[in-house]
């Protein structure tokens, strides 16, 4: 399924906040409680609400590309992906046998048109999967004999899908690059790129191993009912919602501080004036007592420089820091 990237950027650009605007009306207005919310309050119901929101689209999405991947040959053959060649040219006979071209002579020509149509299709889908190595190629890699003509073995089917694998993940990172640099990713920078080099790595191992490795193993586990290639198809269009979800989910769940430099540096400014101003008033309060008295003025005086000497005597020589302590254990064991 080919999505629309601009659609989708625009409906996630607005519909969110919009859906999450009205379902917070609705929340207030049912609610047992009349009291008008505060502003936390009003903002932590917003944030809870929206991300809901994004949660249930984002499962919606996903349901939505897989009812909407494109028929397949088994689907003109209504057969199903495990199917064995018995049950495959069975099927194919059946089907045959209905929109053959010489059973519909009678019918309109319009009809006619549609159900000749439907005989090519049911013919070239039977053409591909009856051959076990164009077939193993249609259910790996989507591709068939028009695609690749002088194709006759996995290997040159391989080298014929590489580039669209080497077209999408180069591009999508490319494309990231450039948000980068223009400055729209502020948020999980480091993990888009982390999971879309994660997702070429998984999608590389399928591609590139054997039928019995893990990758296939899980993704057969998940959706059983797909050949690998729709898989795939479906994994590409889940980074697509899933970054863009992301994109708007992150400054809900983790708020980007929008202060500038100079800002930050004026309030730390400001911080420490008010520090500087209290430690002052807490200073003067302490000592304004002995303002008046002249001898404990000069005895406050003498410790405060005796002080400031041993201080200056410890920090500059740490064997008299250590005889010090020293000195200070006996005296407090005499004592």
């Amino acid at each position: 399924m080919d999505w629309d990237f601009g659609q989708q950027m625009l409906f996630w650009t607005f519909v969110p906040s919009m859906a999450t605007k009205f379902l917070q009306k609705q929340y207030y207005s049912f609610r047992s409680s009349k009291k008008p919310p505060t502003p936390s309050e009003a903002q932590f119901h917003y944030s809870v609400i929206y991300v809901l929101v994004v949660v249930v689209y984002l499962i919606y999405s996903f349901v939505q590309v897989e009812r909407n991947l494109p028929p397949t040959y088994y689907d003109f053959l209504d057969v199903s992906r495990n199917c064995d060649a018995r049950d495959l040219r069975s099927q194919f006979r059946q089907m045959s046998l209905l929109y053959h071209p010489d059973k519909l002579q009678s019918l309109p020509e319009s009809e006619r048109v549609l159900h000749e149509t439907r005989y090519l299709q049911i013919r070239q889908a039977y053409d591909i999967l009856k051959e076990p190595i164009k077939r193993a190629a249609y259910d790996k890699y989507g591709l068939t004999s028009h695609d690749c003509q002088r194709c006759a073995t996995e290997r040159e089917y391989l080298m014929k899908a590489l580039p669209n694998f080497i077209t999408f993940y180069g591009g999508s990172a490319v494309f990231l690059v450039i948000l980068s640099m223009l400055g729209t990713l502020n948020f999980g920078r480091y993990w888009r790129f982390v999971g879309l080099l994660s997702m070429g790595c998984f999608e590389a191992k399928i591609l590139f191993s054997g039928p019995s490795s893990t990758a296939l193993l899980v993704l057969r586990t998940l959706l059983p009912w797909r050949t690998l290639h729709e898989q795939i198809i479906m994994l590409h269009q889940l980074f697509v919602v899933v970054f863009i979800a992301i994109s708007q989910l992150g400054p809900i769940l983790f708020p980007e501080d929008k202060r500038t430099v100079k800002q930050m540096m004026l309030e730390l400014e400001n911080l420490t004036n008010l520090q500087l101003k209290e430690s002052t008033r807490s200073f003067r309060s302490a000592f304004e007592p002995f303002a008046r008295d002249p001898v404990a003025v000069a005895d406050v005086q003498k410790k405060m420089e005796k002080l400031a000497v041993d201080l200056q005597l410890l920090e500059g020589n740490a064997d008299l820091t250590v005889a010090a302590g020293k000195a200070q254990m006996r005296i407090s064991k005499r004592k």
